[in-house]
This record gives C-alpha cells, sequence and structure tokens, in this order.
C-alpha cells in the first residue's frame, strides 16, 4: 500500500488531539470517502517500524472553511447575489473522523501527528475486523466501500459461528420497519449460508444446525425450497462475493395445521395444489393434536386471558390430572361441559368451571384439535411434537400458523419450543433410528416477535418460555432469531440476550427511544439505510457496527 499516493494526513491540534480510539485527518483534494469506509494510517518512518500500522472505520465526514460567518460569505456576494463569484477567495479543507480498530503490533499508544493515511487492502480490513480469529466462519454479507480511482472495494465479512450459534455466544435479532424485504430476507440468506457453510467445514459425522421456521404471514416462507424464477447474474455474482451459491434452502419439509373435513385444503395460505404436491412428494405434512399431546400445553390456551384469580389454572390442572391418553375429545368436551354444571371439585366453584368450559369450546372448535384419522397415512397427518424431535441435522422444518388466529399461534409456538427443548436434552424415543443425539443445535427463526413476546406482558406464558430461550437457549443448543418492526416493543430480556443484533431501517422516533440503536456511532444514519443495507453489531466485530449489504434471496417468493 506504501506504493500508492496516500489519500490524507493524520492533524493532531491542541483542541482535537489523537487518541487510542479516535484520530482525524484531512483529505487530499479529489478523494471521495463515506462513513463506514476503513483506512489505514502508517506512521512517520521514523516511528512505523516501532508501533506498526493502524486500521480505522469512518464516523463522520466534514468540510471547514476559513469563514468566519455565513454574514460575511453573505457579503463578499454582493450582498446575496448567489450568480456573484465571493470576492474574497476561502480556504476550504475536508476532514473526516474515525475510529481506530486494529494496530499491526497490537500497540495501543496515539495514532501519531502527521502519518500517512492509504487505502486499505481486503486482507487488512478483515484482520483489522477479527475475522481472521474466528473458529468457524459464517459468511455475513460483504461491504462496498470507497476505493483508488473512484472504484469501490469489495470485501466480503464473515460473523464467528461460535457467537451466533453457541457455545461462546448466541441469539440474533433483527428490527427494522415492514415493506423494504430486509428483515425476513436476511435471516434466510444468513440461515442459508449456515447451512451451506456447514455442508462444506463439517464432517458428516458432526451434528449439524437445525432450522425450523415459522411462516406467520400470507405464505411467505413457503417456498423456500424452490428456485427463484429471475435470479439474475448481479445476484448470483453478490452471492460469490460471499462465497456461497445461490440456491434455496435442502432439505426443507413443511407443516401445514390439519383440516379434517377437507384434508387437501389444509389453514394455511398456500395454494390446494401446491399443498397436495408437497405432501404427495414427502415434503409436506398436516400437523393435529389429540387429546393426549394437547393436555402437555393445556395451560398455554389461556395464557393471553386475565385471570387474577387462577381459577382458569385450576380448572386445566384438574383436567390435566384426570384424563389419561386413551381420552377422546368428545370424551374430554362432554366431561367439562357436565362440570360446568355441577363441580367435581369442591374447592373449584361452578362460576369457575362455566367460565372455563365456555372458553375451552370457542378455543378448541379449531379443526387442528381432533383425533388421528383412520387416513392418517394418506393425508400425512402427524403430531408436531413428535416431528420436530426427529428432525436431522442440517434439515429444514417450516411450520406454517399464518392462518391461525392469534392464542393458538402461541399455543404451537410453545409446543414447538417444549419439543426442541426435549429433544436436545435427549428426551427422545431411543429405538427411534432418527431420533437426534445429544449435542445438536436448532435455530428457531420467528417473524413478528412483538407478538409472541411483547414488552408489556405481565406474566404471559410465551414470554417466559422465550425469556428461558434468549437466556438459556445457548447451554441448551436452542438458538433464536428473531426479527421485528420495532425493538422497543419487545421485552428486553428477549432482545438484550442477543450477541448480534441487526438494524434495517426505522423511523426517526424508533432510532431516538431504541438505547440499543442509541448506543452506535452512526445511529443517526439508521432512518436512511436503503433498501438491501443493514447495520450489523455483532460481538466479535472491533468495530463494534458495520454497515453490510447481502444478496438478494435465491428462493422463491411467497
Amino acid at each position: 500500500m506504501k506504493t500508492t499516493p496516500p489519500i490524507g494526513r493524520v492533524v493532531a491540534t491542541e483542541q482535537n488531539p489523537t487518541t487510542t480510539g479516535n484520530l482525524r485527518f484531512w483529505l487530499t483534494q479529489g478523494i471521495d470517502l463515506k462513513p463506514f469506509d476503513f483506512v489505514r494510517i502508517i506512521p512517520p518512518e521514523s516511528s512505523s517500524e516501532s508501533i506498526g500500522d493502524f486500521y480505522a472505520i469512518i464516523d463522520e465526514i466534514f468540510q471547514v472553511s476559513d469563514e468566519v460567518s455565513p454574514l460575511s460569505n453573505f457579503i463578499s456576494s454582493d450582498f446575496g447575489d448567489s450568480s456573484q463569484k465571493p470576492r474574497v477567495g476561502r480556504v476550504v479543507t475536508t476532514y473526516a473522523d474515525a475510529t481506530v480498530l486494529y494496530n499491526t503490533k497490537d500497540i495501543e499508544m496515539p495514532v501519531p501527528h502527521g502519518a500517512r493515511v492509504y487505502w486499505p487492502d481486503e486482507h487488512g480490513v478483515r484482520r483489522a475486523l477479527g475475522i481472521d480469529d474466528y473458529n468457524r466462519k459464517t459468511p455475513a454479507g460483504f461491504i462496498t466501500m470507497s476505493g483508488p480511482e473512484k472504484k469501490s472495494i469489495t470485501i466480503n465479512v464473515d460473523v464467528d459461528a461460535d457467537y451466533l450459534l453457541g457455545p461462546e455466544g448466541a441469539h440474533l435479532n433483527i428490527s427494522g420497519i415492514s415493506g423494504l424485504a430486509t428483515k425476513t430476507s436476511y435471516a434466510m440468506f444468513l440461515m442459508s449460508a449456515i447451512q451451506q457453510q456447514q455442508s462444506i467445514d463439517m464432517d458428516p459425522r458432526d451434528n449439524r444446525t437445525s432450522f425450523v421456521i415459522l411462516n406467520v404471514k400470507s405464505s411467505d416462507l413457503l417456498h423456500v425450497h424452490e428456485k427463484a424464477p429471475d435470479l439474475s447474474d448481479k445476484t448470483r455474482s453478490e452471492w460469490q462475493k460471499c462465497g456461497l451459491e445461490a440456491r434455496p434452502l435442502n432439505e426443507v419439509t413443511y407443516y401445514y395445521p390439519f383440516s379434517p373435513n377437507a384434508p387437501a385444503k389444509a389453514q394455511t395460505y398456500l395454494e390446494p395444489s401446491a399443498v397436495d404436491d408437497n405432501v404427495n412428494s414427502g415434503c409436506g405434512f398436516r400437523y393435529f393434536y389429540d387429546v393426549d399431546s394437547f393436555l402437555e400445553r393445556l395451560l398455554l390456551l389461556f395464557e393471553d386471558l386475565d385471570d387474577p384469580n387462577s381459577t382458569l389454572v385450576s380448572c386445566a390442572e384438574y383436567c390435566m390430572e384426570n384424563f389419561g391418553k386413551a381420552t377422546s375429545w368428545n370424551t374430554l368436551n362432554h366431561e367439562i361441559k357436565e362440570w360446568a354444571r355441577e363441580t367435581p371439585d369442591k374447592k373449584i366453584p361452578v362460576v369457575s368451571w362455566r367460565r372455563f368450559a365456555r372458553l375451552f369450546r370457542q378455543r378448541t372448535r379449531n379443526r387442528v384439535f381432533t383425533e388421528r384419522s383412520r387416513f392418517a397415512d394418506k393425508y400425512c397427518q402427524v403430531n408436531l411434537a413428535d416431528r420436530l424431535k426427529q428432525l436431522k441435522p442440517g434439515h429444514v422444518a417450516v411450520v406454517d400458523i399464518a392462518q391461525l388466529p392469534d392464542y393458538l399461534q402461541s399455543f404451537v409456538v410453545a409446543d414447538i419450543i417444549s419439543a426442541l427443548r426435549e429433544a436436545r436434552t435427549g428426551e427422545v424415543n431411543e429405538d427411534e433410528p432418527d431420533a437426534v443425539a445429544d449435542g445438536r443445535t436448532f435455530v428457531l427463526f420467528a417473524d413478528e416477535l412483538n407478538k409472541f413476546a411483547p414488552r408489556q406482558s405481565g406474566k404471559r406464558s410465551l414470554v417466559r418460555y422465550l425469556r428461558e430461550v434468549s437466556e438459556r437457549g445457548r447451554s441448551e443448543g436452542l438458538i433464536l432469531f428473531g426479527a421485528e418492526q420495532f425493538r422497543t416493543s419487545v421485552d428486553e430480556r428477549v432482545t438484550g440476550n442477543s450477541s448480534t443484533h441487526v438494524f434495517g431501517r426505522t423511523t426517526a422516533v424508533e432510532a431516538g427511544k431504541d438505547p440499543e440503536i442509541r448506543a452506535r456511532p452512526q445511529s443517526k444514519r439508521v432512518p436512511f439505510l436503503r433498501k438491501g443495507e443493514l447495520l450489523v453489531s455483532h460481538t466479535r466485530f472491533s468495530s463494534g457496527t458495520l454497515k453490510l449489504r447481502f444478496p438478494r434471496n435465491a428462493y422463491r417468493p411467497g
């Protein structure tokens, strides 16, 4: 880099000295820079060998002149004639403030006054970010920064999988306003990167990460195994920049809510013909809840309702204790109806049973609560928890809950979390040939996280489930990838335990309210991010926050 002309020189003044973490330098005329660009600083010859070279990231760029005030410029322009050339010439320069990231000799000293500033090379930037020290690299996107002769420099960026999937750190949170196809797209890109990278780097005998994706909107994520029909050469080249192949997810299985009256038309936004195709090809199933699997999660059916005296809880616990595996839905409904007439337990008043019976009847009308059909094999009718416990390494399960009412969506999500935790701790049938082994890692991706873990949540059961995942999931091998429009609407204990935070474009009001955004030096740029641009904060980034771009997804959109 010393053979190329410098692009500026560090200046340490009495009012703005350089420090171990910050510096200021003026720019050579004609040089274009932008925030988040990287530079390499080489000290004067007398000190370069002793203290090494520095790498820094641009925080802000300024232009200053020796003009005293706007009034003096107004007067020199013939009292406001903007077409006139000012009578007095001014000295003008552009300078930049930057944050020091790395020193090649690991020396923490202020950057010397007069040090020359150069364009960096790709290897130097990756080394400055600490990427070369990762144990397991996962592609996370790429940086496009300014370069010599006004040609951009592209640098691929990785995150450390040890801090994304454990064991050192875990969890990912993505926030940003809707309509930009950024939050979900980035999560899907990252899962594809994990899947591809592990298929290359890991021994086939090792435990690869499995994925459970919740489809919560329309048919957004019900085509993730299908190739995008209009992939451009630009998109393919951007995937290649990240060291990846532009392709959809592999080994995908879909689970649709069961409908006993019309099995070919499950409760999904996907076209009936597409559902049939997936079912017939063995990559689609219809999940249901019989009484046995339902009673295990019965308390979650009422978790969004006020129950100040815990009467609903008492009734639910009585049901759980007094019904066995052979119970049918008709028997369960009949008994609860009878208990609403005459209480079976004097500790629970009949008025409480009446409320419980009314709510129970309303909330179990959905067709997903049914018996196992005589044609279960033909309809691919399955117990969701059992299937997820058998999810193979590297495979993807997409669970469709978009058409279910909110309280049933929460019910299904809690069932999924419980099943994955049981699978990870070995609570599966050891005689089952496809049973998962200990040490597995599961990624659960939940869009619209504010729906499942709202900040003003009280004692909602599902919030407690998600808190446990965020706080203890790393040690249990259960990793949460969450996305929402506004971080401030999500329980802070759920978002706060993430090792990787991603910020898409959001409103200025939200950026001001969110302390996680305000803490970033470049927070004022969040409202102006463009489609495909994200601010990514990863525990292992020496810079704290990077502005990354990522390629368009290679699967067919819903």
